[in-house]
This record gives structure tokens, C-alpha cells and sequence, in this order.
């Protein structure tokens, strides 16, 4: 009887485990807007700012928005935060400094969701595109959308890869494991406080 249990449980998870990297993912096509947001998952990765450097520059977008997490290290390191560090990229890339707006730092997406939606309010935006992480896709998705409703602003997602973790076969990296080990109870989490729009 335990072999046979075993051995269904494995066939199941063959099954399973291949679609829940792909299940996090959430993710709309580029589209102009008035604003683009790198989420703090997303506002150092290279990618993510040559992306929004070349919507800049093509005219697709007018303003970046720089989402920023609180610094670990300011404790007991003197270190540039990370989003001075994003910003300087921007603008040695061309990007005019008064396009450039840095949310203030967070310490969760609930925050970083909130300070947009304050900024968004206050800059009256109607279209906002987010790039975010992959692994985290579908919860940023569900909580902008839902912090942005009745901002009358569009909101489009956008994922971007992480380079050390492929979600189509997360298993075989420790780093892949840490994502779907960590996102699933924080997706839960957010979905049981109806974070998630």
C-alpha cells in the first residue's frame, strides 16, 4: 500500500510540478503608456532598465517610476541604495532626470503598491505598464490592480525573466526551489487578506 501511495504521489507530482513555475507567471504584451514602473524586483535587473530606457527613447512612455526596497545593509554599511544605483543608470543611458521619479523605499509589494497608488493619484497617470519579476508576476498583477482600482488608471503587467532561475524547470536549482518554496505561501497570503485584485 505505501508503494502504491508513493508512487501516485510522484506521478501527480511529475504532473504538477513543471506548471507551478509557469503558474506564477503573469504576463501582458508592452504597450505605450504614460508611465513605466519597475517594481523594486526589477529596478536593478539590466534588462528591465534597458527595456524601459528603450521605451524612453522610442516614445512609448514619458516618465519611469523606480519602486525601491528598504535597504538591508543602511544599518551598518554605508552603501548607494539600490535605486540611486538605477537612477544613475538611467541617466548615463540619456534619460533626463526629471522623467525619473523614485518611489520612497518598502519593505513589502503591499507598500511599494500603496506608494504608487498615491503617486499615480497625485500625477493624475491613466496608463501605467509594471515590470516585474516573473516568479512574483502574478501577485504584483493582483495587487496593483487592486490598489490601483478607481485611480482610473490602466494597469498592464509585464514579466521579466530572472536570469538565475528558468520557472519551466525551477526543480533543478537551489535558486528555483527558493521561488516557488517562498512565493506560494506569500500568493496564498495576499489572497487570503483580498490583497489580490
Amino acid at each position: 500500500m505505501g508503494t502504491a501511495l508513493a508512487a501516485a504521489v510522484l506521478v501527480v507530482l511529475a504532473f504538477i510540478a513543471p506548471n507551478l513555475g509557469a503558474f506564477l507567471v503573469s504576463s501582458d504584451p508592452p504597450m505605450p503608456s504614460q508611465v513605466t514602473f519597475l517594481t523594486y524586483g526589477v529596478s536593478i535587473r539590466r534588462g528591465a532598465l534597458d527595456a524601459a530606457i528603450a521605451r524612453v527613447r522610442s516614445g512609448e512612455t514619458k516618465a519611469l517610476v523606480l519602486g525601491a526596497l528598504n535597504s538591508r545593509d543602511a544599518e551598518y554599511y554605508v552603501t548607494p541604495h539600490s535605486a540611486e544605483l538605477a537612477r544613475t543608470y538611467l541617466i548615463d543611458a540619456g534619460v533626463t532626470p526629471e522623467s525619473i521619479t523614485t518611489l520612497p523605499s518598502v519593505s513589502s509589494e503591499w507598500e511599494e503598491g500603496e506608494a504608487l497608488r498615491l503617486a499615480v493619484i497625485r500625477e493624475r497617470w491613466t496608463s501605467v505598464l509594471a515590470y516585474a519579476p516573473d516568479f512574483r508576476s502574478r501577485r504584483s498583477r493582483g495587487v496593483l490592480r487592486r490598489l490601483l482600482e478607481g485611480t482610473g488608471s490602466d494597469l498592464r503587467v509585464v514579466s521579466v525573466p530572472d536570469v538565475e532561475v528558468r520557472l519551466d524547470r525551477w526543480w533543478e536549482t537551489r535558486p528555483g526551489i527558493n521561488v516557488i518554496y517562498n512565493e506560494y505561501p506569500r500568493l496564498v497570503y495576499y489572497w487570503l487578506l483580498g490583497r489580490l485584485g
